[in-house]
């Protein structure tokens, strides 16, 4: 099942309106970015180990893990190596502990964003953003596309983690290396006709409407047609060439 897949259920987190779990979701993170302390992240580990308790998910909640541990082990040795090295030289013992607050920070908002969107349905979340995006309708946003946009984006970072994957064990499969060298042409190119193919679909359903997709009724001279381009008119006058020698009306 994908990372980000909707896991149906009836547990309060499920029934939950959406701005309230948005709500808990931006205090969560607020205190992981502000208060990056060892007690106070394992205190909000802790709670949102209880909201998939809650949820009846326990077994999801290291998914972020097993699957994103790559990303968290960069953001913990950038850490530690910006700790040892910084302005202010740290010992390697002293420089640890920063970064496996900033894994476990790091971790805890992965898993509590998780938790949002595989307890909520893909079309309300759909709808909660569009309403979110059309606060900012007056500044030119469109809330249909914004949201549009936002989901295909979440949907897709699972898609592109596992073409990581695929290509690896194909590289396995030859005896070659699967250092990111090797992988990033194979993915970046999957990535890009992934991308093709979404926005192919999306175009062929009319995602979203804009005035590209107008009708012929909207066009505009340059696309019109001769009856409705503004042609010269056949009699003589400033737009007309006038009449052909020998030819009478009416004949």
């Amino acid at each position: 099942m994908n990372l980000l897949d909707h896991r149906p259920g009836t547990s309060p987190v499920h029934r939950a309106p959406l701005g309230g779990k948005y709500a808990v979701l931006l205090a969560l993170t607020v205190v992981l970015v502000a208060w990056r302390q060892p007690l106070m992240v394992g205190i909000v580990l802790a709670g949102v180990f209880g909201l998939y308790l809650l949820a009846r998910l326990p077994g999801e909640f290291l998914a972020p893990w097993r699957r994103g541990w790559p990303v968290l082990a960069f953001a913990g040795v950038a850490r530690f190596v910006s700790g040892v090295f910084g302005p202010e030289p740290l010992s390697p013992l002293a420089a640890l502990v920063p970064a496996l607050v900033v894994v476990a920070a790091v971790f805890g908002a992965l898993a509590a964003a998780r938790l949002l969107v595989i307890t909520t349905p893909g079309t309300e979340l759909l709808d909660g953003l569009a309403r979110f995006f059309g606060a900012f309708r007056r500044l030119g946003v469109d809330p249909e596309a914004a949201a549009l946009a936002v989901n295909v984006m979440l949907r897709s970072i699972p898609w592109v983690g596992a073409s990581v994957r695929a290509h690896a064990e194909a590289l396995a499969a030859r005896g070659l290396r699967r250092g990111p060298v090797h992988l990033m042409g194979p993915v970046l190119v999957a990535t890009v006709g992934h991308a093709r193919a979404t926005g192919e679909a999306l175009a062929a359903r009319g995602l979203p409407a804009g005035p590209e997709t107008a009708g012929p009724e909207t066009a505009g001279p340059e696309t019109a047609g001769p009856e409705t381009a503004g042609a010269r008119p056949e009699g003589p006058g400033p737009g007309g060439p006038g009449p052909r020698p020998g030819y009478t009306r009416g004949a």
